[in-house]
């Protein structure tokens, strides 16, 4: 089998190629949706009292719940995403391995991406201040380089200090506006059907009187691509946005 090499790659580029929310359930005539939930090697500390721990729900339609360990673990996943070549996310798989005396341990990847190529990455997230313990990096490169592809291509870590907060806030706003809203949605498209050039998102909304709807909206359409923004900033009101361009 080949193993990735013996070393951990620390990816600032899985956070900066830039769906809480609506009612954690949706209604379809008089049933009600609720979120699917995901099946993980291993269950989160969510409920602890000495443990920050979370979840979220993400996806079309009543989408599903993800539980993570901690924040930086959400932030991670929102920016995942959040992303156009990330596929497929699945999180809390169990990996085993040999340490050196001879004895086998299991490591729980916090996620694994499947990208648009086809690759797959196993990611790890801890935070910064955990790098400095020597013994943590040796144990963490030892995994890394017991990783064969079949089961991920390769091995990043990911810590807070990966994260552009621009990012983030974005990514954090599409998943908060991912339910559509049809008749706005269908509004904002053919009022920027015809748009040359970039427009402000506030006098979008002002032209079509659309109000908070009209911004969720605009969001939403950004997070789906079908609109960009003129520069990299936090959506709001005086960001300017452009149609795609094929």
């Amino acid at each position: 089998m080949n193993h990735i090499p013996n070393r951990i790659e620390s990816d600032r580029g899985m956070m900066t190629d830039t769906n809480s929310h609506q009612p954690a359930g949706t209604v379809t005539g008089d049933i009600a949706q609720l979120p699917a939930r995901t099946v993980t090697a291993r269950k989160t500390a969510v409920g602890a009292q000495k443990h920050f721990a979370c979840s979220f729900v993400h996806g079309a339609g009543a989408g599903f719940v993800m539980n993570t360990d901690s924040l930086t673990e959400k932030k991670v996943a929102f920016l995942l995403f959040a992303r156009p070549d990330v596929v497929k996310l699945e999180n809390q798989l169990l990996f085993r391995w040999q340490a050196k005396d001879g004895t086998w341990n299991r490591h729980f990847f916090d996620f694994r991406v499947t990208m648009t190529s086809g690759a797959r990455i196993a990611i790890m997230v801890k935070y910064d201040k955990k790098l400095s313990d020597e013994e943590f990096q040796a144990e963490i490169i030892e995994i890394a380089s017991q990783v064969s592809s079949d089961f991920a291509d390769r091995v990043t870590l990911m810590t807070e200090k990966h994260f552009d907060p621009i990012d983030l806030f974005n990514a954090t706003l599409f998943n908060a506006v991912r339910q559509p809203d049809p008749e706005v949605d269908s509004a904002i498209r053919n009022a920027v059907s015809g748009l040359v050039g970039a427009a402000k998102i506030g006098d979008l909304i002002a032209w079509t009187g659309l109000g908070g709807r009209g911004f969720r909206s605009i969001a939403r359409l950004i997070g789906a691509r079908e609109l960009e923004l003129q520069r990299q900033m936090r959506i709001d009101y005086d960001s300017y946005v452009t149609r795609r361009t094929a």
